[in-house]
């Protein structure tokens, strides 16, 4: 056999059995604990493995359904989705319907039952290396948590780029199976997949499916029980034999570390691979019971001497197999000539009409989320505002004590409120980055802002989490998730802050329009200039915190461009029901609590002049310094305060203070809006960045940085305006 090809005997190496349908045996079955009047006791846990927008999560969603649990990976800030679904042990008729036979109880429990089949859909990776947390978690997930069955996903119209994290799968565990999506996509490109072929060059079970296909679903379920409990698929997945140079490489790693007694679950020949791919945390991990000196400088004679480096090799053996592979298995790829999204590509991606093209689907977002949200939140105040009059009507009419009659209303009522109607622009708002995603657009733009960013020390990524903060700061943190580099994800987190939330441009657009009604266009380029100088601070932070944040791996900016797809009502649901929630949940619980706290800092003692409640003392204080400073009086102070819990707040506070009908100076409006437009993060968003960064001093570095810096710019600006005005 050449040994470019691959292997379908016996492996070089021997390992423990695990879970699934090992070669030649029998499935294994995982008995659960079986309550009385449960219909299931056999559970099967399956993996989906596979990049980034090959239509991995769509599938998940479409098998489990709403029985999906969403949270983080332990001790990690990388999003974990599991979900799950019943599947009947008897099938009647595949095309008719699912019948099963009628189920006998005996004493409380059944004697036949439905199959519990789990799903893992794991983080989107290109590789099995170490490069990313994404990629680390997988591979320790597929190894050590034994999962019945990996399911790689690739798409149809790449399936060479896609199917490389396959075959690195291969090297790692038995209990593979392909599924090939997109085939939609392909027979419009005139492209046809022989499953048959690729299942006898990977030795693995193969299924062709199509997102877009409701149908697929029975298939799918039927494919993953085939898999694990029939003949129908065999499994004797091949292994790449590499050049002679790179063989004799390999078992001298395996020969040296054969007998360890670290990292036992993983296969001897996959971790002499990635010890010569120079994989750190596999190679710190041998480190801790082997001297590997020896290897890597044999490595290091090989570049210098021969201008051979196995870490280059080995990928590149890996995309030969696929080549031949592909050229065996699919027909119609060499005959087909540029496709439509390269041809849209070549506008929407140009290095110079590229941006002004961002900028205006941007610009239309934006506009078509605050021009959408507008009634209903107005239909929304108006239903809160006659709702809290009538359970004010009814507490005066049972006699309620003025105190908990303000309590109820102006407290718990007036705090429900202010989540309620910042329900409508986060739902939108998230509706319509589902449909940019799911278009393929979101990727596109994360590219082209890579080469800005990159300017300024960010990954491309980081565009993603500051669009994201556009609509929250708390879920523009949870997306700094995406940046690969540690540096840039904290830098991030710490500067999201800057970034104007939807809360914060209710504030500022509701200023503005007050107080410059007379001058609209003023009022338009002050909001202009207040964004742009938003962005500015965000980058020119991102270039600071490298000098405080150490070294970081320069981690360059790896996203698959997918074909522009209609998006998929079903996708956008999920999609818009994972972020939006993140919001209700969170921040709504925040802004809830803090509401009440305002009010009574606001009426204690009960019934005196605002200036003798609690707030009032505080924003007297605090006067004395921000006075002379920024122009601003114990009222604003007091305003600020309330905003710092949540910024829908300042309004209404401006509001009951009477500030929103004072007279204000032109330097004191401007300074007020530059200082709120980036003072400090709010309750909910410091509460995720401790979440994230697991650290309370970064917490509070994400708390002053931006308040200390704030108030420099401030001031600055203030006295400014006072030679002029």
């Amino acid at each position: 056999m050449r040994r470019s090809r691959f292997n379908q005997g016996k492996r070089r190496y021997t390992r423990k059995s695990r879970g699934g349908k090992p070669r030649g045996g029998k499935p294994h079955i995982r008995r659960i604990f079986t309550p009385p009047g449960s219909d299931h006791t056999i559970e099967h846990r399956i993996a989906f493995l596979g990049n980034p927008n090959v239509g991995k999560s769509s599938l998940f969603n479409m098998l489990t359904g709403g029985h999906q649990h969403i949270g983080n990976w332990p001790g990690k800030t990388v999003e974990k989705k599991e979900g799950h679904y019943l599947f009947p042990r008897r099938i009647d008729n595949w095309i008719g319907g699912i019948s099963r036979k009628p189920i006998e109880k005996k004493e409380g429990h059944l004697l036949l039952s439905d199959e519990y089949f789990s799903i893992i859909d794991l983080p989107g990776a290109y590789s099995l290396s170490a490069h990313s947390e994404e990629e680390l978690i997988t591979r320790k997930y597929v190894v050590e948590e034994e999962p019945d069955l990996v399911c790689v996903i690739v798409d149809a119209t790449r399936l060479e780029r896609t199917s490389y994290i396959a075959l690195q799968a291969l090297e790692l565990t038995d209990n593979i199976a392909l599924i090939v999506n997109m085939m939609d996509l392909a027979e419009k490109e005139s492209i046809q997949i022989d499953r048959h072929k690729l299942e006898k060059q990977l030795g693995i079970p193969v299924l062709l499916v199509s997102a877009f296909d409701n149908s697929c679903i029975i298939r799918i379920k039927k494919f993953l029980y085939d898999a694990l409990h029939t003949e129908k698929y065999t499994f004797t997945p091949a292994y790449l034999i590499y050049s002679q140079k790179l063989e004799t490489m390999i078992n001298s790693v395996s020969r040296q570390i054969n007998n360890r007694e670290i990292l036992q679950d993983y296969p001897t020949r996959w971790l002499s691979i990635k010890v010569l791919e120079g994989d750190k945390w596999v190679i710190s991990k041998l480190e801790e019971e082997y001297v590997l000196d020896d290897i890597f400088k044999k490595i290091e004679k090989l570049k210098i001497s021969e201008n051979f480096d196995p870490a280059d090799e080995i990928p590149k053996r890996k995309y030969r197999a696929l080549k031949s592979i592909v050229k065996k298995s699919v027909i119609g790829l060499e005959d087909f000539k540029e496709k439509k999204s390269d041809k849209v590509d070549k506008v929407v991606m140009h290095k110079f009409w590229g941006y002004p093209i961002l900028i205006l689907i941007y610009a239309v977002f934006f506009l078509i989320t605050f021009s959408a949200s507008g009634p209903v939140i107005s239909g929304l105040d108006s239903l809160f505002i006659s709702f809290s009059e009538i359970v004010r009507g009814w507490l005066l009419a049972i006699n309620s004590p003025a105190f908990l009659t303000s309590l109820i209303v102006d407290g718990i009522l007036s705090g429900i409120t202010a989540v309620l109607l910042f329900v409508p622009i986060i739902i939108i708002f998230y509706i319509l980055i589902a449909v940019m995603e799911d278009s393929g657009y979101l990727a596109r733009s994360a590219y082209l802002m890579d080469i800005v960013l990159g300017k300024f020390g960010l990954q491309g990524t980081a565009f993603l989490s500051m669009i994201m903060g556009l609509g929250c700061n708390v879920t523009g943190v949870l997306a700094a998730r995406t940046i690969k580099s540690e540096r840039d994800r904290i830098s991030m987190i710490l500067t999201n802050s800057f970034i104007p939330c939807a809360a914060t441009l209710g504030v500022l657009t509701s200023i503005t329009s007050i107080f410059f009604k007379t001058k609209p266009w003023f009022a338009a380029l002050l909001m202009l200039i207040l964004y742009a100088m938003s962005f500015l601070l965000v980058f020119l932070s991102a270039m600071f915190f490298r000098l405080f944040l150490g070294k970081s791996d320069t981690m360059p900016l790896i996203i698959e461009i997918p074909e522009y797809r209609m998006p998929r009502l079903k996708n956008i649901f999920h999609l818009t029901w994972e972020r939006a929630g993140v919001f209700i949940k969170k921040a709504g619980t925040f802004i809830f609590l803090a509401s009440i706290v305002i009010w009574i800092a606001s009426n204690i003692p009960y019934g005196a002049s605002p200036q003798e409640t609690i707030a009032g003392y505080i924003g007297s204080g605090l006067a004395f310094i921000t006075e002379p400073l920024f122009g601003f009086d114990w009222k604003i102070v007091v305003t600020l305060l309330f905003g710092i819990a949540a910024k829908e707040v300042v309004i209404s506070a401006l509001s009951i203070l009477g500030l929103l009908t004072a007279a204000w100076t032109t330097p004191q409006i401007i300074a007020f809006l530059v200082f709120q437009m980036t003072y400090a993060p709010c309750f909910a968003t410091l509460a995720i960045i401790k979440s994230e960064t697991k650290s309370w001093k970064m917490t509070a570095i994400g708390f002053f940085y931006p308040l200390i810096l704030t108030s420099l710019i401030t001031a600055a600006v203030y006295h400014i305006l006072l030679l002029f005005f």
